[in-house]
């Protein structure tokens, strides 16, 4: 029967000079459960004893058995020297990988990475390698040259191999191919290794129990930062922010290189935030530590910003969350208490009220980007639905507002109509100019489901 693998694996073996894993690899594709190392010593036994039964009928010479005697098949030499006592191991470098597959190597660059890595806390790891070319592209000639087809990718095998080496040396770790804490890049061309630590993201929500802190740090306008006699020097237009004294904790704790703070959505600077908070994730790029006392950071923060600001921590999260928080969870359903102060008194017969609640309840709103923020917002109408309107505290000048609406409505202009931006407004209801006097977020819902 005519033999695919034994018209293959001779001529390759005569004609390249082989470690076991390359030779293994090039049929690496079939026979699970065996490393490509154990599959290449196979065939060299294979090739070993047929060469021996050759040399004992026809007296064959060492010629073309290079491959046989290379560093990591002592049997091969062994075999061998039984007829040839002067033939010696070979000393060659393996040449498909270059030796970078020899275990010595593997061994080496693992131990380099350990040691590397050991500032670092880490449960999962993955090893990934960049080849010179010319290894890559040699592989590919040879592989055409003897229509290998079952092969497996040289970068593969090694990444595999060296792996399993890190894998006894950091016991506490595993592989982990989707979310690694660490990706050890092997660069084979400049002799280097790379660590590199994925970002940690914590995932909660803040409380803003006073008004007049933006939640975003915000740079001066004149000097963008770099400080000037407008921001004192500064480079801030405010000296604190929520994103401040929520992230800096963090960043300090797992000693990143940079932070990132993604808020669901954000309120007025002259706006509190109440009730259970607003959704964010706090993004460590590089960290070194990754096993936060999230107790002691909640109490920092209370503690940094006098009480100003409050977070619970929901625990470790990945970037889908930021995505998800940043599109879908910004137009989720929110609860607002507004006061409105009324540019005119109200008459002493107030049952139209309820009926204005009745009709801002359960509507549609048409809104315009509002007058203020027209400068960094582009000038469209958005649609957003008011679930309830409820009226409450009610005195000549002044009326408290419950409103639960959908994210991405503007309440101020809600109530003040903005010049007939906002259809139809509580102002426009009342037949009075109001506006909105204090604000507070009071529940971000955690979808649009619930209003």
């Amino acid at each position: 029967m005519e033999s695919y693998l034994f018209n293959t694996v001779v001529p390759f073996a005569e004609s390249n000079h082989t470690c076991n894993s390359c030779l293994g690899r090039q049929f690496g594709n079939l026979l699970t459960g065996l490393s490509n190392r154990e599959r290449g010593l196979a065939l060299k036994i294979f090739l070993t004893m047929e060469w021996e039964i050759k040399h004992r009928q026809v007296k064959d010479g060492i010629n073309n058995i290079s491959s046989l005697m290379s560093k990591d098949f002592i049997i091969g030499s062994k075999s061998i020297q039984r007829y040839f006592s002067e033939a010696e191991p070979s000393t060659l470098s393996c040449t498909i990988c270059q030796d970078f597959l020899s275990v010595p190597v593997l061994e080496s660059l693992a131990k380099e990475a350990r040691d590397l890595v050991s500032e670092y806390e880490f449960s999962t790891f993955l090893v990934g390698s960049i080849f010179p070319p010319n290894i890559i592209d040699n592989e590919d000639i040879i592989r055409s040259t003897f229509n290998i087809e079952y092969g497996e990718s040289i970068k593969s095998d090694f990444n595999r191999e060296l792996g399993k080496i890190l894998s006894t040396l950091l016991p506490e770790a595993e592989v982990d191919f989707k979310a690694p804490d660490i990706v050890f890049t092997f660069d084979l061309i400049h002799n280097e290794v790379d660590i590199k630590s994925n970002p940690l993201f914590i995932l909660g929500r803040y409380k803003k129990l006073e008004r007049g802190i933006p939640q975003s740090k915000w740079f001066c306008r004149k000097c963008r930062g770099v400080g000037c006699n407008h921001c004192n020097y500064t480079g801030k237009m405010y000296q604190e922010s929520v994103e401040e004294y929520t992230t800096t904790p963090f960043f300090e704790a797992a000693k990143g290189i940079s932070s990132k703070f993604h808020g669901s959505g954000r309120e007025d600077i002259d706006a509190r935030m109440l009730g259970t908070g607003r959704p964010f994730v706090i993004e460590i790029s590089e960290p070194k530590i990754r096993n936060l006392d999230f107790g002691k950071i909640i109490k920092q923060i209370s503690d940094t910003s006098n009480g100003k600001v409050e977070v619970t921590i929901d625990g470790l999260t990945n970037r889908s969350k930021v995505r998800e928080i940043k599109t879908r969870s910004s137009r989720n359903a929110k609860a607002y208490r507004a006061i409105v102060t009324l540019e005119a008194s109200l008459p002493d017969d107030q049952s139209f009220l309820e009926e204005i609640s009745t009709e801002l309840s359960g509507i549609l709103i048409q809104q315009r980007t509002p007058h203020r923020v027209a400068h960094r917002r582009a000038d469209k109408i958005r649609t957003r639905k008011i679930s309830s309107f409820k009226i409450e505290n009610v005195t000549k000048n002044e009326i408290t507002v419950h409103i639960v609406c959908e994210g991405g409505l503007y309440v101020k202009e809600l109530i003040s109509g903005d010049q007939g931006r906002t259809q139809p407004s509580f102002s426009e209801k009342l037949g009075i100019s109001a506006k909105v006097k204090e604000l507070d977020v009071i529940e971000v819902f955690k979808s649009t489901d619930q209003i």
